[in-house]
């Protein structure tokens, strides 16, 4: 499978200002200072090889969005944030032939379903846009975000057709030749982490999803749920002390929460997403240097406290590696 995330923000889209930008510029001038930079292969290979990535680069501030790529014909999207729109632009590349596109709805909140009214293939007669989700009337709650005074124009302008199917926790969804599990989270409204599997490769996409002290138990059903994934796509604008404190009963988790559960799960690569719309490029590097120093530390503890035990259980795998999804991120499993 490959992963392209077209939308990582959350709650709302952000942008980068002209003085965002004329920092980063700044400081690459800066770095650039010594440095025998003549030609522009020089300069690029400085810049993707040197500069670190709050620099040469931004996480984006596109809404959620992400598809997973299996081989098939069929196109399969989760969530239909502002992410949406370019995705929407990519497809239209691709050629004129009609498309299948199954777009699976994690929650209705605006910010997962904003790019719908700009996405381009629903509008193309003979394209087939299938909406999938755990809510009820996720027709009637699509049509109503396009009516006057909200929007100009109505769903029914869409010239592809729509198709709404519900599914319920526990239902094998087979699509885009994926089998697709569906899992309530705790979020206000309810929202659904989905589980995809392609033969022997998984990826569970968990956004929206607040980890309380029942995830602290034994028996937590959500560590089955992503138990042995390839990737988690994980809700994790926080950090612990403000999902604990002043962002309590939110809807959201933390990064730390994140390698807790990914680890206990046997997950082999977890990606952090639904960022903060207030963090910068910078915040967001930082975050992930401390995600990465407590998944380090928390793995050199284990060992010594397991080391010399005479039949200690093994050592449970904490996740491979740990990173910052951002927009554009193409990941193959």
């Amino acid at each position: 499978m490959i992963i392209r995330f077209w939308g990582t923000r959350g709650s709302l889209p952000t942008s980068l200002t002209a003085a965002d930008i004329r920092e980063k510029v700044t400081a690459a001038l800066l770095a650039s200072r010594g440095k025998d930079l003549r030609s522009e292969g020089q300069i690029r290979k400085f810049v993707q090889d040197e500069l670190p990535f709050h620099v040469a680069g931004t996480c984006g501030g596109s809404t959620p969005c992400v598809e997973i790529v299996t081989g098939s014909e069929e196109y399969l999207v989760f969530d239909g944030g502002s992410g949406l729109r370019t995705l929407g632009q990519r497809i239209m590349e691709s050629g004129s032939e009609s498309k299948t596109i199954h777009i699976f709805l994690s929650h209705l909140h605006y910010d997962h379903i904003q790019g719908i009214p700009f996405f381009t293939p629903a509008y193309i007669p003979g394209n087939k846009i299938i909406f999938h989700g755990g809510h009820d009337n996720i027709k009637k709650w699509l049509t109503r975000h396009m009516e006057v005074p909200y929007f100009p124009i109505n769903i029914d302008t869409m010239g592809a057709e729509l198709i709404f199917e519900k599914h319920d926790p526990g239902d094998l969804v087979e699509v885009a030749d994926c089998q697709i599990t569906l899992y309530e989270q705790d979020h206000p409204g309810v929202s659904y982490g989905f589980r995809v599997e392609h033969g022997t490769e998984s990826v569970v996409y968990s956004t929206d999803g607040e980890h309380r002290m029942p995830a602290h138990g034994k028996t937590y059903p959500y560590v089955d749920f992503i138990r042995n994934a390839d990737l988690l796509i994980f809700d994790a604008p926080y950090t612990l002390c403000q999902s604990i404190g002043s962002r309590e009963d939110w809807g959201h988790s933390s990064n730390i929460m994140g390698v807790e559960l990914a680890a206990r799960g046997n997950v082999k690569k977890l990606a952090l997403f639904h960022h903060d719309p207030a963090a910068t490029d910078l915040q967001m590097s930082d975050f992930l240097k401390h995600t990465q120093k407590f998944l380090s530390l928390s793995q050199q503890k284990i060992k010594q406290t397991r080391a010399g035990i005479p039949g200690a259980p093994p050592v449970r795998s904490h996740p491979q590696s740990v990173l910052v999804a951002y927009d554009g991120l193409e990941l193959e499993l």
